[in-house]
């Protein structure tokens, strides 16, 4: 069986999603092809409310609505920061990538449980592509123009094109019981989160008794810790649920996720687009990674539709690069001892790096001149 569309999108996450969605809307053929459907990443689902307006993705799936971000140093000093021009939205990532995918099939996408298994042929006369997927258990092939990989950290289409792995930071994280906590709170300190930090965030779960709903939880929350490695991961995750005070019966199964590491991004090979976690467009430093997945889908969609796709890195590059290399510059000042921690402490008590981090990361300006004045409130830090 041979499949013909103009766009393949393999991996139907935030970015292949949201590819997806922008292709169908300009008329372009797209069949997205995802390995499961019913997938809940483990995440904390947190996401700006800024964002879905700037993406004109609908609120109508159920979230926690967080008004406050809350640092706890490695000395136990804790800092409430309150959100200002903008929400934390938390979701739950079984319903907001569904409800992403939705949108793209609403938009013409023809969106299937699959699973792509490797390329066939890639047919340098005529430039197509021909992947060899699974359709519902059945082998088939599909011949595109063009390739969008949103497959993740340990993406396939990498791989089948003998590309290295990327780096990545590694997570544990759970559902705890009778945790509550009104704030998206991140928890630094060597002794559980070596170079990376540690979360509690509220948490959004299924209400039996509404089977098409979701509802805010209380008395939940997710729980994790992110390291650069993962043989101790476990050892790690412990000593933070022990800072917490929770003992075994509150914690529920952990689950274990591969957080990329940004290193300058990958953009495409020929045809082949990457987004997202495969291209790890994952913001260092805060390691926010849904909006910039969204995004990352959106940018190659333009390229594809305009049929130039430099344009893809160009317009990544030109909105994000110098925020990426900042926060990176700062994860490697801040996050690399306690001492480092506690210092970054002190600097977001201060009213003037509150509003300038707001600008950033909740209202998402892209205006240069944001940046800037961050850049120099953090200057003498960074030398």
């Amino acid at each position: 069986m041979v499949i013909r569309t103009q766009v393949l999108v393999v991996g139907g996450g935030p970015a292949g999603a949201t590819a997806a969605r922008r292709l169908s809307e300009s008329g372009i053929e797209v069949i997205l092809v995802e390995k499961d459907l019913n997938h809940r990443k483990p995440c904390g689902g947190g996401i700006a409310s800024t964002a879905l307006e700037e993406l004109e993705i609908p609120r109508n799936i159920p979230h926690r609505t967080v008004n406050t971000i809350r640092f706890v140093s490695p000395s136990g000093r804790k800092l409430d920061i309150p959100l200002e021009g903008g929400k934390i939205l938390v979701v739950d990532r079984r319903a907001f990538d569904s409800l992403l995918r939705s949108l793209a099939g609403a938009s013409g996408a023809q969106v299937s449980e699959g699973e792509f298994a490797g390329f066939q042929s890639r047919d340098n006369k005529d430039s197509k592509l021909r992947s060899r997927v699974l359709i519902n258990g059945e082998p088939g092939i599909i011949e595109s123009d063009y390739l969008i990989a949103s497959d993740g950290v340990n993406s396939r289409v990498r791989s089948s094109l003998g590309l290295k792995s990327s780096g990545y930071v590694f997570t544990l994280s759970c559902p705890v019981e009778g945790l509550e906590s009104d704030a998206c709170e991140f928890w630094f300190g060597s002794e559980h989160a070596p170079s990376s930090y540690s979360w509690v965030f509220p948490r959004v779960d299924r209400d039996s008794h509404l089977p098409e709903a979701l509802s805010p939880s209380a008395g939940w929350c997710s729980v994790g810790t992110g390291i650069s490695y993962g043989n101790d991961a476990r050892l790690f995750f412990e000593r933070f649920l022990k800072r917490l005070n929770l003992n075994g019966s509150q914690v529920k199964a952990a689950r274990g996720y591969k957080v990329p590491s940004w290193k300058n991004g990958l953009y495409n090979v020929g045809n082949i687009l990457f987004v997202g976690d495969s291209a790890t467009q994952v913001m260092p430093f805060t390691y926010e990674g849904i909006y910039y997945a969204m995004k990352s889908g959106e940018f190659a969609a333009e390229a594809i539709i305009n049929k130039r796709l430099s344009l893809y890195r160009k317009l990544w590059r030109r909105r994000f690069l110098s925020r990426f290399m900042l926060m990176r510059t700062l994860e490697s000042v801040f996050l690399r001892s306690d001492s480092g921690a506690e210092k970054m402490f002190d600097m977001f008590s201060r009213a003037e790096v509150q509003e300038a981090s707001m600008r950033l990361w909740l209202r998402k300006d892209a205006g240069r001149g944001s940046l800037f004045s961050y850049i120099n409130l953090f200057r003498k830090f960074l030398h």
